[in-house]
């Protein structure tokens, strides 16, 4: 159960047959001996005897507690001991823990030579095979206590030894052979070299060969190298969607050094701390964005500026003595310390993972990947690496239209990209708005890798429908341990499954599924999810108190190793997959994005007219997770949603600011004192504090967006001058919000127009004048002016849209 404190119901009677069923309590706290635990029960079992007189009824009626005709009020699991004889035989497991109200009954029957056990169960809560397992466990329990009963209980043995090989060793085989001394870069170099014509990347109307591709990277590595730059230097890396993002990459690696992605859309401060935490000393990055992130010690290398010197550079493969041990890259995801923490990843770890992955799913050179993810999200590693590392082609999205689904179903087809590699929550936004339009249906893909957060279970046979020939492939793991870990090929779906299973250790992995005292729990049973193998990152960048308390030395490994304990909450099921189940922290997945609720918690309590806050993730409307705030004041003064909001703009990127705030007179606490997260409240679906007034809707083009908007943000009412980001929208939101647009209008809408123009009114103006005769048919009249009407603005064009704001 993971409990040391819980109670056991048993008959009053010596016989077992007593009508009346005292409830004992087993206090396990302090980890005690078997004969420890021996002594604490006859205490329990003498107590409750001598103070059995007074009926639990009266206990229960004095509580206010109602019994449940179905189940028993206090306990769950009941022991009876019979010692009148074992010619009654033993009781039917099928009906005695029914009958008791009851899941679990141990019945012993002592009157004969030998002690004769049943364990009945309720069959809606367990199926014979479980309840067998646990059968064993009892009995390999007993014979360990029995056999050394002063040995404390977590030391004592549950698993069967074929259980614990099973758990161990069986389920971990996954040697396999990789390039051991390759770096991420020379796994493209050997295609450069193989294949030097063949298509690399395409931007838009540009295509990269192979060899143009690798000539562009070394001179910029020749550049690197010129400053000083080599194996162990971090490397800021801060460039727009664009072929150049991927010549940089690939010029980092190449001059040897690791490099650091930093997103623009990222807060000032929050850049200003990775630059300086990671201890950059050059940054790769563009004119437009050199300004922003100016930082005392930092050399800027400008591809667009410093392009003259760069291209004077040698185009030949830089000797920089890198190793497959040398860092890589350095990722930063959210701390719970309320500061970004930095992941070292070094070459070896992820090259075995990105060939494993193209080995499995035969990802090769007639591949072309769509590259939709961010570099600062591991993911963008194997879109990228990945990708070249197989001989195939990345699709690079318009960076003004990085996050727009119909742009992506149009490279899907006009490119015919065949992998894609996201969150599902992007897959779920390209499945929406492709289901309505059999013409922009993503046909040429035959792999789908999704990763990163929970997939739907639904997910996979709607992406079927509209690609037949897909297959679907949910990958696990954690940044610590290079990208992935986990894999789980959809063959099938089951309505009744609650989740997609997590899946299997990938080749050169491990997965311990293990109990607060590190040994592992048997099949079925929850645990902490332990990942190991060639792929653990060495550490938090400049954090070794981090890394010694989340990468703790293998216990099960003959040879010195490590393993990283992630946080999850899983379970193995009987045929050796992973389920996942929770977290066992505060941190939490949001549309692929990782956060710990602590870093916004923290930067909440920044705001000196906060006194307390805690964030959680919501799903009060199915399909609507968000970030949901809780403040308490410090004064009579209460800070508002927008005030807060624009407090946390400048701290946390855009995907960590919580969409709604409640404020609250206190904290509801449970008994120990802590704040009861259960008892918080719903947000109410009223129309927070803006900086703008109610204005109504004062067309019927306005009325139907705010109806929209209603129905999408759960908000009771909406003005037509409301920002939607302001109202709490999200990206993911904002494309839900086009899709049904589309739908009304019958007319494809950019995503980017929902950023450009983000209140009822401006998107009205926008749309009236781009698509004025769908427009009109909302109306229901028809067009009076004879005049031919603008044109829809190309993408990427420009027009009103600041693709410096939609990457904001």
């Amino acid at each position: 159960t993971g409990q040391d404190d819980f109670v056991v119901g048993a008959p009053a009677g010596a016989d077992g047959d007593a009508a009346r069923v005292l409830p004992l309590r087993a206090d396990l706290g302090g980890d005690p001996s078997f004969r420890a635990l021996l002594g604490r029960v006859r205490r329990a079992v003498r107590e409750a005897r001598e103070h059995g007189d007074v009926p639990l009824e009266r206990v229960l009626r004095e509580l206010g507690v109602r019994p449940s005709p179905d189940l028993h009020p206090v306990f769950h699991v009941m022991f009876v001991l019979r010692e009148g004889g074992a010619a009654r035989g033993p009781l039917p497991a099928g009906a005695v823990a029914g009958a008791a109200g009851v899941d679990l009954l141990l019945a012993v029957d002592a009157g004969g030579p030998a002690l004769d056990v049943t364990l009945g169960y309720d069959p809606d809560l367990f199926d014979e095979a479980t309840v067998g397992r646990m059968a064993g466990h009892l009995e390999t329990l007993l014979g360990g206590a029995l056999a050394a009963p002063d040995t404390r209980l977590s030391r004592l043995p549950l698993l069967t030894a074929a259980e614990r090989r099973l758990l161990l060793e069986d389920w971990n085989a996954t040697d396999a052979d990789y390039p051991r001394t390759a770096c991420l870069h020379q796994l493209f170099e050997a295609n450069e070299r193989r294949t030097p014509g063949a298509v690399a990347l395409i931007f838009r109307d540009e295509r990269l060969g192979y060899a143009e591709l690798g000539r562009r990277a070394n001179r910029l590595a020749h550049h690197l190298r010129s400053l000083g730059v080599g194996p162990e230097d971090r490397v800021g890396l801060c460039v727009e969607r664009s072929a150049e993002m991927v010549v940089a990459i690939l010029g980092v690696l190449k001059a040897g050094a690791a490099y650091v992605p930093l997103d623009p859309g990222y807060p000032p401060d929050r850049l200003a701390f990775m630059l300086d935490d990671a201890r950059v000393s050059v940054l790769v990055t563009q004119e437009p964005l050199a300004d922003r992130l100016r930082r005392p010690g930092v050399l800027p290398v400008r591809l667009d500026a410093d392009a003259a010197a760069i291209a004077a550079r040698p185009d030949t493969d830089p000797a920089s003595g890198v190793t497959a041990e040398n860092l890589a890259y350095v990722i930063y995801t959210s701390g719970s310390t309320g500061r970004p923490k930095g992941i070292a990843l070094r070459h070896g770890g992820v090259v075995n993972n990105l060939v494993d992955l193209n080995r499995s799913f035969a990802v090769g050179s007639g591949d072309r990947v769509l590259a939709v993810s961010s570099p600062s999200f591991d993911m963008c590693v194997y879109e990228v690496l990945g990708t070249l590392a197989a001989g195939g082609t990345i699709v690079m999205p318009d960076a003004a239209l990085a996050r727009d689904p119909g742009h992506w179903a149009e490279l899907i087809r006009r490119h015919r990209v065949t992998v894609w590699n996201s969150a599902p929550a992007m897959l779920d936004l390209l499945v929406s708005h492709v289901e309505p339009r059999p013409e922009l249906r993503p046909a040429s893909l035959r792999v789908a890798i999704l990763g990163g957060d929970w997939v739907p279970v639904t997910l996979p046979d709607r992406l079927k429908a509209v690609a037949p020939g897909v297959r679907v492939v949910v990958l696990g793991g954690a940044t610590e341990a290079s990208i992935h870990s986990i894999v789980y090929p959809v063959e099938r779906t089951d309505p009744a499954w609650r989740s997609i299973p997590y899946g299997r250790p990938m080749a050169n992995q491990r997965a311990y599924i293990l109990d607060s005292h590190l040994e592992p729990v048997p099949v079925g049973v929850p645990g902490e999810l332990y990942l190991g193998g060639v792929g653990l990152a060495r550490g938090y960048f400049g954090r070794p108190d981090l890394t010694a308390e989340k990468f703790l030395a293998d216990p099960f490994s003959p040879r010195p190793a490590r393993i990283y304990r992630t946080g999850d909450l899983a379970r193995w099921m009987p045929d050796g997959n992973i389920e996942l189940l929770g977290r066992i922290d505060f941190q939490v997945k949001l549309h692929g994005h990782r956060i710990e609720l602590g870093e916004v918690t923290a930067a909440i309590k920044q705001h000196p007219a906060v006194r307390q806050a805690v964030v959680v993730a919501r799903e009060d409307q199915p399909g609507n997770r968000r970030l949901v705030a809780y403040v308490v004041a410090e004064g009579p003064v209460r800070p508002g949603h927008a005030e807060l909001r624009r407090f946390l703009k400048d701290r946390l990127p855009g995907y960590m600011v919580p969409s709604a705030f409640v404020p609250l007179d206190a904290m509801p606490l449970s008994p120990n004192g802590k704040i009861d997260r259960r008892a918080l409240p719903a947000p109410d679906a009223a129309r927070p504090e803006l900086e703008s007034a109610y204005a109504p809707p004062g067309t019927p083009l306005e009325a139907l967006l705010c109806g929209m908007w209603r129905e999408v943000l759960g908000v009771e009412r909406v003005g037509v001058h409301d920002d939607f980001f302001e109202l709490g929208g999200s990206s993911v939101q904002g494309a839900v919000l086009v899709n049904r647009i589309q739908e009304h209008l019958g007319e494809i809408v950019h995503v980017v127009a929902i950023f450009d123009a983000p209140t009822v009114a401006d998107l009205a103006a926008y749309l009236e004048t781009h698509y004025p005769e769908a427009v009109a048919r909302i109306r229901g009249t028809a067009r009076r002016d004879d005049a031919p009407a603008p044109p829809a603005a190309p993408p990427g064009s420009g027009g009103r849209i600041d693709p410096a704001r939609v990457q904001r």
